[in-house]
Protein backbone atom coordinates (compact mmCIF):
# COMPACT_ATOMS: atom_id res chain seq x y z
CA UNK A 1 0.00 0.00 0.00
CA UNK A 2 1.15 3.51 -0.68
CA UNK A 3 0.94 4.58 2.98
CA UNK A 4 3.08 1.66 4.14
CA UNK A 5 5.68 2.48 1.51
CA UNK A 6 5.78 6.11 2.62
CA UNK A 7 6.15 5.15 6.28
CA UNK A 8 8.93 2.68 5.48
CA UNK A 9 10.76 5.24 3.32
CA UNK A 10 10.67 7.93 5.98
CA UNK A 11 11.74 5.41 8.64
CA UNK A 12 14.84 4.62 6.65
CA UNK A 13 15.73 8.32 6.48
CA UNK A 14 14.58 9.50 9.92
CA UNK A 15 17.55 8.54 12.12
CA UNK A 16 17.32 7.87 15.83
CA UNK A 17 16.26 10.39 18.42
CA UNK A 18 17.87 11.19 21.76
CA UNK A 19 14.64 10.47 23.60
CA UNK A 20 14.19 10.38 27.35
CA UNK A 21 11.98 7.28 27.28
CA UNK A 22 10.84 4.57 24.94
CA UNK A 23 7.53 3.04 23.96
CA UNK A 24 8.64 -0.20 25.66
CA UNK A 25 7.97 1.48 29.01
CA UNK A 26 4.16 1.61 28.82
CA UNK A 27 3.23 4.99 27.40
CA UNK A 28 -0.55 4.56 26.88
CA UNK A 29 -3.46 3.24 28.92
CA UNK A 30 -6.20 0.69 28.17
CA UNK A 31 -8.98 3.24 27.74
CA UNK A 32 -6.92 5.18 25.21
CA UNK A 33 -6.24 1.99 23.25
CA UNK A 34 -9.97 1.18 23.25
CA UNK A 35 -10.75 4.66 21.94
CA UNK A 36 -8.05 4.20 19.30
CA UNK A 37 -9.55 0.86 18.27
CA UNK A 38 -12.88 2.51 17.47
CA UNK A 39 -11.11 5.18 15.42
CA UNK A 40 -8.96 2.55 13.68
CA UNK A 41 -12.05 0.59 12.68
CA UNK A 42 -13.68 3.76 11.32
CA UNK A 43 -10.71 5.23 9.46
CA UNK A 44 -7.93 2.68 8.98
CA UNK A 45 -9.32 -0.83 8.73
CA UNK A 46 -10.53 -0.32 5.17
CA UNK A 47 -6.87 -0.33 4.03
CA UNK A 48 -4.90 -1.84 6.94
CA UNK A 49 -5.89 -5.05 8.71
CA UNK A 50 -5.47 -5.12 12.47
CA UNK A 51 -2.01 -6.70 12.25
CA UNK A 52 -0.63 -4.37 9.57
CA UNK A 53 1.31 -2.08 11.87
CA UNK A 54 3.21 -4.65 13.92
CA UNK A 55 5.91 -5.11 11.24
CA UNK A 56 5.77 -1.38 10.48
CA UNK A 57 6.59 -0.59 14.11
CA UNK A 58 9.36 -3.21 13.98
CA UNK A 59 10.95 -1.29 11.08
CA UNK A 60 10.63 1.95 13.07
CA UNK A 61 12.44 0.48 16.09
CA UNK A 62 14.91 3.09 17.39
CA UNK A 63 13.19 5.95 15.57
CA UNK A 64 11.38 9.01 16.90
CA UNK A 65 7.71 8.57 17.73
CA UNK A 66 7.16 12.21 16.75
CA UNK A 67 8.41 11.53 13.21
CA UNK A 68 6.24 8.41 12.95
CA UNK A 69 3.24 10.46 14.12
CA UNK A 70 3.96 13.19 11.55
CA UNK A 71 4.13 10.64 8.73
CA UNK A 72 0.95 8.91 9.89
CA UNK A 73 -1.03 12.11 10.48
CA UNK A 74 0.20 13.69 7.26
CA UNK A 75 -0.63 10.76 5.00
CA UNK A 76 -3.56 8.92 6.58
CA UNK A 77 -6.29 8.16 6.04
CA UNK A 78 -5.50 7.95 2.36
CA UNK A 79 -8.91 9.41 1.47
CA UNK A 80 -8.39 12.42 3.78
CA UNK A 81 -4.73 12.85 4.88
CA UNK A 82 -4.50 14.86 8.08
CA UNK A 83 -8.28 14.77 8.40
CA UNK A 84 -8.43 13.57 12.01
CA UNK A 85 -7.74 15.55 15.16
CA UNK A 86 -4.23 15.20 16.61
CA UNK A 87 -5.67 13.55 19.72
CA UNK A 88 -7.46 11.00 17.53
CA UNK A 89 -4.19 10.10 15.81
CA UNK A 90 -2.54 9.72 19.24
CA UNK A 91 -5.34 7.38 20.35
CA UNK A 92 -4.82 5.35 17.18
CA UNK A 93 -1.12 5.13 18.08
CA UNK A 94 -2.12 3.74 21.48
CA UNK A 95 -4.22 1.10 19.74
CA UNK A 96 -1.35 0.25 17.38
CA UNK A 97 0.90 -0.26 20.40
CA UNK A 98 -1.68 -2.48 22.09
CA UNK A 99 -2.07 -4.62 18.93
CA UNK A 100 1.71 -4.85 18.61
CA UNK A 101 2.19 -6.08 22.20
CA UNK A 102 3.71 -2.94 23.66
CA UNK A 103 3.10 -2.77 27.42
CA UNK A 104 0.18 -0.80 28.84
CA UNK A 105 1.04 2.04 31.19
CA UNK A 106 -0.79 4.05 33.80
CA UNK A 107 -1.34 7.28 31.85
CA UNK A 108 -2.54 8.44 28.48
CA UNK A 109 -0.09 9.12 25.68
CA UNK A 110 -0.29 12.81 24.82
CA UNK A 111 0.72 14.85 21.81
CA UNK A 112 3.23 16.64 24.06
CA UNK A 113 4.94 13.29 24.80
CA UNK A 114 5.81 12.36 21.23
CA UNK A 115 9.04 14.37 20.98
CA UNK A 116 10.49 12.62 24.03
CA UNK A 117 9.80 9.06 22.92
CA UNK A 118 11.69 6.59 20.82
CA UNK A 119 9.90 3.60 19.33
CA UNK A 120 11.32 0.51 20.99
CA UNK A 121 9.57 -2.78 20.70
CA UNK A 122 9.63 -4.57 24.05
CA UNK A 123 10.79 -7.80 22.41
CA UNK A 124 14.08 -6.20 21.27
Amino acid sequence: MAGGTLIAAVAAQAGGSAAATTTAEGVYDKNQAKSGEVLYEQHCLVCHDKNYFRPVLERWNGQSLAVFFDVMAGSMPESNPGGLLDDEYVDILAYLFSRSRFPVGEGRLGLEDLDTLTIEHPEH
